[in-house]
């Protein structure tokens, strides 16, 4: 392009910058070359972000809430359950005890039974019973009281320590000192091993009241050859 050309395309745009600045002076509607500065307002915005963010920590407490209160429930709910099961452990104790309670009863009054019949039974008696050697040696030893019901003669040759002399034969003669000996305790009869002199006695004295009474069958024979005491 010649240097000509270049000064007439600069004249030409010169003199339309010029057409056009006098165009807007005496236009109303004219065209703005520089925009006017205009000002952006974030406080709506700002307001928006601040009730966002007061939101979410609404949320973020409501959350924490709900899980304190969650775990509170559940540490309620695991508490109740502890003690219902104490109180069910508790219960189920206190009827262990009290079954414990209720055999070691039921067992101390049938021993207590038991040992009551059979003190009843050595002791109250009303028809005779027979004892062997052992027995009588076991009643000897207790001291009570042996009754020979062989004839003097017999009881002179030798007879159970400290026994009582009561003839059967002569019953009658001897009734009075019976009727002297309480009756309320514990008598053993005994003669020879060849006699039942001793049965007699124990049947007599059982018409006369007499309750706690014992036959040894063995007698004087097989005292004398245990090697028991005798006179």
């Amino acid at each position: 392009m010649s240097k000509t050309t270049l000064i007439q395309a600069g004249w030409i745009l010169l003199l339309t910058l010029i057409a056009g600045i006098f165009f807007n002076l005496s236009n109303p509607n004219r065209i703005q070359f520089i925009g006017d500065e205009k000002t952006v307002d974030f406080s709506t915005s700002d307001s928006l972000l601040n009730a966002l963010r007061v939101q979410d920590s609404i949320l973020k407490a409501a959350d924490s809430l709900k899980l304190n209160s969650d775990r509170r429930n559940d540490s309620l709910e695991f508490l109740n359950e502890q003690r219902v099961k104490d109180s069910t452990a508790n219960a189920n104790k206190l009827d262990s005890i009290k079954h414990v309670q209720d055999s070691l009863k039921a067992v101390k009054q049938k021993t207590e039974d038991s040992l009551k019949n059979l003190q009843n039974q050595l002791t109250e008696i009303s028809k005779p019973v027979d004892i062997k050697l052992d027995f009588a040696k076991a009643l000897f030893d207790k001291k009570y009281k042996f009754i020979d019901a062989r004839d003097i003669a017999d009881y002179d040759a030798g007879h159970i320590q400290d026994a009582i002399n009561i003839p059967y034969h002569e019953f009658d003669k001897y009734k009075d000192r019976l009727s002297s000996l309480p009756k309320d305790q514990v008598y053993v009869t005994y003669c020879s091993s060849a006699c039942d002199v001793s049965i007699d006695m124990a049947y007599a004295m059982a018409k006369m009241g007499f309750i706690k009474l014992y036959i040894f069958r063995g007698g004087w024979d097989e005292w004398k050859n245990a090697g028991f005491p005798a006179n």
